[in-house]
Protein backbone atom coordinates (compact mmCIF):
# COMPACT_ATOMS: atom_id res chain seq x y z
CA UNK A 1 0.00 0.00 0.00
CA UNK A 2 2.74 2.46 0.95
CA UNK A 3 4.70 1.68 -2.23
CA UNK A 4 1.59 2.38 -4.33
CA UNK A 5 1.15 5.77 -2.65
CA UNK A 6 4.81 6.67 -3.18
CA UNK A 7 4.60 5.69 -6.85
CA UNK A 8 1.40 7.69 -7.30
CA UNK A 9 2.98 10.78 -5.69
CA UNK A 10 6.10 10.43 -7.85
CA UNK A 11 4.00 10.14 -11.01
CA UNK A 12 2.00 13.20 -10.00
CA UNK A 13 5.16 15.22 -9.29
CA UNK A 14 6.73 14.18 -12.59
CA UNK A 15 3.54 15.11 -14.43
CA UNK A 16 3.50 18.55 -12.79
CA UNK A 17 7.15 19.14 -13.73
CA UNK A 18 6.69 18.34 -17.40
CA UNK A 19 2.99 18.90 -18.18
CA UNK A 20 0.17 21.26 -17.32
CA UNK A 21 -3.54 21.54 -18.04
CA UNK A 22 -4.86 24.91 -19.20
CA UNK A 23 -8.33 26.09 -20.15
CA UNK A 24 -9.37 28.24 -23.10
CA UNK A 25 -11.01 31.51 -22.10
CA UNK A 26 -12.63 33.34 -25.00
CA UNK A 27 -13.23 32.98 -28.73
CA UNK A 28 -9.87 34.02 -30.19
CA UNK A 29 -8.82 30.47 -31.16
CA UNK A 30 -12.12 29.37 -32.74
CA UNK A 31 -12.73 27.11 -34.58
CA UNK A 32 -9.62 25.23 -33.37
CA UNK A 33 -10.52 25.58 -29.69
CA UNK A 34 -13.74 26.68 -27.99
CA UNK A 35 -14.25 28.62 -24.78
CA UNK A 36 -13.81 26.20 -21.86
CA UNK A 37 -11.77 23.57 -23.74
CA UNK A 38 -9.10 21.86 -21.61
CA UNK A 39 -5.64 21.66 -23.18
CA UNK A 40 -2.66 19.50 -22.26
CA UNK A 41 0.62 21.44 -22.43
CA UNK A 42 4.19 20.31 -22.40
CA UNK A 43 6.51 22.58 -20.44
CA UNK A 44 9.70 21.64 -22.29
CA UNK A 45 11.04 22.17 -25.79
CA UNK A 46 11.41 25.16 -28.06
CA UNK A 47 8.18 26.27 -29.74
CA UNK A 48 8.22 26.43 -33.53
CA UNK A 49 6.17 28.15 -36.19
CA UNK A 50 2.51 27.06 -36.21
CA UNK A 51 2.67 25.64 -32.66
CA UNK A 52 -0.17 26.70 -30.38
CA UNK A 53 1.15 27.95 -27.07
CA UNK A 54 0.06 29.40 -23.76
CA UNK A 55 1.87 32.66 -23.07
CA UNK A 56 1.84 35.19 -20.26
CA UNK A 57 1.61 38.79 -21.48
CA UNK A 58 3.14 40.63 -18.55
CA UNK A 59 2.09 44.14 -19.63
CA UNK A 60 -1.56 43.04 -19.58
CA UNK A 61 -1.25 40.51 -16.73
CA UNK A 62 -2.95 38.06 -19.09
CA UNK A 63 -2.52 34.40 -20.09
CA UNK A 64 -3.34 33.76 -23.75
CA UNK A 65 -3.72 30.79 -26.07
CA UNK A 66 -2.32 31.71 -29.51
CA UNK A 67 -0.67 30.25 -32.59
CA UNK A 68 2.93 31.12 -33.47
CA UNK A 69 2.73 32.83 -36.85
CA UNK A 70 6.34 33.96 -37.10
CA UNK A 71 9.69 33.22 -35.47
CA UNK A 72 13.17 34.72 -35.32
CA UNK A 73 14.17 36.30 -38.63
CA UNK A 74 10.64 36.49 -40.06
CA UNK A 75 9.10 39.75 -41.24
CA UNK A 76 5.37 40.18 -40.61
CA UNK A 77 3.55 42.77 -42.70
CA UNK A 78 -0.06 43.73 -42.09
CA UNK A 79 -2.27 45.86 -44.31
CA UNK A 80 -5.94 46.10 -45.27
CA UNK A 81 -5.62 43.05 -47.55
CA UNK A 82 -4.16 40.66 -44.99
CA UNK A 83 -1.27 39.39 -42.92
CA UNK A 84 1.96 38.40 -44.68
CA UNK A 85 4.99 36.51 -43.37
CA UNK A 86 8.13 37.03 -45.43
CA UNK A 87 5.98 38.28 -48.30
CA UNK A 88 3.63 35.27 -48.35
CA UNK A 89 0.00 35.75 -47.42
CA UNK A 90 -0.78 34.06 -44.11
CA UNK A 91 -4.39 35.26 -43.77
CA UNK A 92 -6.96 36.60 -46.21
CA UNK A 93 -8.14 39.69 -44.41
CA UNK A 94 -8.01 41.42 -41.08
CA UNK A 95 -10.05 44.08 -39.34
CA UNK A 96 -7.32 46.48 -38.36
CA UNK A 97 -7.76 50.12 -37.45
CA UNK A 98 -4.25 50.96 -38.65
CA UNK A 99 -3.64 50.86 -42.38
CA UNK A 100 -0.30 49.05 -42.31
CA UNK A 101 2.32 47.70 -39.90
CA UNK A 102 5.50 45.71 -40.08
CA UNK A 103 7.18 43.61 -37.41
CA UNK A 104 10.65 42.08 -37.61
CA UNK A 105 10.83 39.11 -35.26
CA UNK A 106 14.15 39.24 -33.41
CA UNK A 107 16.10 36.55 -31.55
CA UNK A 108 14.12 34.55 -28.98
CA UNK A 109 10.83 36.20 -29.93
CA UNK A 110 7.53 35.05 -31.42
CA UNK A 111 4.70 36.75 -33.29
CA UNK A 112 1.39 35.28 -32.07
CA UNK A 113 -2.03 35.35 -33.66
CA UNK A 114 -5.46 33.97 -32.81
CA UNK A 115 -7.08 31.61 -35.31
CA UNK A 116 -10.21 33.78 -35.09
CA UNK A 117 -8.41 36.92 -36.24
CA UNK A 118 -11.56 39.05 -36.20
CA UNK A 119 -11.94 38.48 -32.44
CA UNK A 120 -8.37 38.18 -31.16
CA UNK A 121 -6.05 40.42 -29.20
CA UNK A 122 -2.61 39.23 -30.25
CA UNK A 123 0.79 40.35 -31.53
CA UNK A 124 -0.94 42.67 -34.01
CA UNK A 125 -1.78 44.74 -30.93
CA UNK A 126 1.04 44.13 -28.42
CA UNK A 127 3.88 43.12 -30.74
CA UNK A 128 6.21 40.15 -30.42
CA UNK A 129 6.65 38.23 -27.18
CA UNK A 130 9.85 36.85 -25.70
CA UNK A 131 10.57 33.15 -25.27
CA UNK A 132 10.37 33.61 -21.48
CA UNK A 133 6.65 34.46 -21.84
CA UNK A 134 5.88 30.97 -23.17
CA UNK A 135 4.32 28.83 -20.45
CA UNK A 136 3.78 25.70 -22.52
CA UNK A 137 3.15 24.16 -25.93
CA UNK A 138 -0.29 22.66 -26.57
CA UNK A 139 0.01 18.96 -27.37
CA UNK A 140 -3.60 17.83 -27.10
CA UNK A 141 -7.14 19.02 -26.54
CA UNK A 142 -8.46 17.00 -23.59
CA UNK A 143 -12.13 18.02 -23.74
Amino acid sequence: MTLAIIIAVLIMLLFQCFFEVAYVNGKSMEPTFQNGDALLLKKWGVPKKDDIIIAYIEELDLMVVKRILAIEGDVVSIDESGVYVNGKKAAESVDMKRTSMEFIVTANQYFLIGDNMMDSLDSRIWGCIGRSAVQGIVIKKLF
